[in-house]
């Protein structure tokens, strides 16, 4: 297993190191504008850090479901299913792998977040405001933030074993013709959209932070669900 996550982090090593350069670079714009006083330059760098780490957590995603459909279609992939590997480990390493990114960057992006709040002045009405966007009673602080980043991870890793499920179904069924990529969209969407109208029957009533670990702690579940429907049909359908 350890071999196997290994080896899906080399795949994908080169744009993850693009995305800690973004990093970088868009947190040094939020540095220059503090250490020279220019509070336009602080915001700006704060919205594109802000920017960085979400584009992040979608690429990585990305990055991870086309790295299983590459696997599944092409000749150089489909090596991989003649390892002396179970399917249920094949796609656990991509799960984890996926899984750790998305924490690895989250944990990158809450160690800048708490950097630059100790910096912040009038950045603190930007980061209000982007907040308003995920709900009215949301402030700027610890507890919120980090289950609000929890609560996105787990919906991304969902998403992520969604996308699996949508795209293992679909080359079960027309292993590579056409109109497989357009069926696994479909089918991503209609799942998808069953995933989220579970996760609305968590009460707003418990609480901004309580509703965010409930929903996320769902996420998780249905993703491990997802998961191992996923494992059975690529054991079934598509192994060798």
């Amino acid at each position: 297993m350890l071999k196997l996550l290994k080896y899906e982090f080399r795949k994908t090593m080169f744009p993850k190191l693009i995305l800690l350069a973004a990093f970088v670079i868009m947190e040094g714009i939020f540095l220059y504008g503090h250490w020279t006083g220019k509070e336009d330059t602080k915001a700006l760098g704060m919205g594109l850090v802000l920017f960085t780490l979400f584009f992040s957590f979608l690429l990585l995603g990305i990055l991870s479901l086309v790295t299983l459909h590459k696997d599944m279609n092409t000749r150089q992939g489909y090596m991989l299913f003649m390892t002396p590997n179970s399917t249920y480990r094949i796609l656990g390493a991509k799960v984890a792998e996926c899984g750790l990114s998305l924490l690895i960057a989250g944990a990158i992006g809450l160690g800048i977040g708490a950097l630059n709040f100790s910096m912040l002045s009038e950045v603190t009405k930007l980061i209000t405001s982007l907040l308003e966007n995920f709900g009215s009673n949301l402030v700027p602080d610890f507890p919120t933030l980090s289950s609000l980043l929890f609560n996105i991870l787990s919906h991304l890793l969902c998403s992520v074993t969604t996308a699996y499920l949508a795209d293992v179904i679909s080359s079960s069924l027309l292993n590579g013709r056409k109109g497989n990529l357009a069926i696994t969209f479909v089918l991503f969407i209609l799942i998808n959209y069953a995933v989220q109208k579970i996760l609305t029957l968590v009460p707003d009533s418990l609480g901004v932070v309580p509703v965010f670990l409930l929903q996320g702690g769902i996420a998780l579940v249905l993703a491990g669900i997802m998961y191992v429907i996923t494992a059975r049909l690529m054991d079934r359908y598509l192994s060798v």
